[in-house]
């Protein structure tokens, strides 16, 4: 008796969070990615303009932003994410330093040992930069900004599940 009322008491008392209207980025029918109202997004309509920035709003199949709206059949392009710069350097500056303090070390090392000079001096500068020439090969290959075309595999569904308490700026 004591645990059927205890789950009851349990089920009255949490909290349920009412779902907002969304816009769906869909690939082939399944979700891909979902935006909800505030979240920053960026696109690209069918005239060449670009959005960036927050949705103020979701509503009747229009998205809107701080300044204006759009329909969702004039976006063309929604990208994965806004662009950012990279480091260059995948570490910071004082491990960085501290590496190239090394190739000194290690090219004496190798030369001690009996290495020619020219070899050694390669091999130090090479343990060195090689991985930052690595980090960045793989910054342009694989985080490129992907864009999602909207068309044949892509689609957009906007989710209008609740009358919104905001209204947008009718122009007059």
């Amino acid at each position: 008796m004591k645990p059927a009322i205890l789950s009851l008491l349990l089920l009255f008392t949490s909290v349920a969070n009412a779902q907002f209207n969304e816009l769906v980025l869909r690939k082939n029918g399944i979700a891909k990615k979902r935006y909800a109202e505030g979240a920053t997004i960026t696109l690209q309509t069918k005239l060449g303009l670009r959005y960036t920035g927050t949705i103020y709003l979701i509503q009747n199949d229009s998205i809107y932003f701080l300044g204006g709206g759009i329909h969702k059949r004039d976006v063309a392009i929604v990208f994965k994410k806004q662009k950012k710069k990279h480091r260059i350097i995948p570490f910071n500056t004082q491990a960085f330093l501290y590496s190239n303090l090394g190739i000194p070390l290690f090219t004496a090392g190798l030369v001690i040992s009996g290495e020619p000079f020219l070899n050694s001096a390669i091999s130090g500068v090479a343990l060195v930069y090689i991985p930052v020439l690595l980090y960045n090969a793989q910054q342009l290959i694989f985080n490129g900004n992907k864009k999602y075309r909207i068309g044949n595999k892509y689609d957009l569904q906007v989710l209008d599940l609740y009358p919104s308490e905001k209204l947008p700026e009718k122009k007059q």
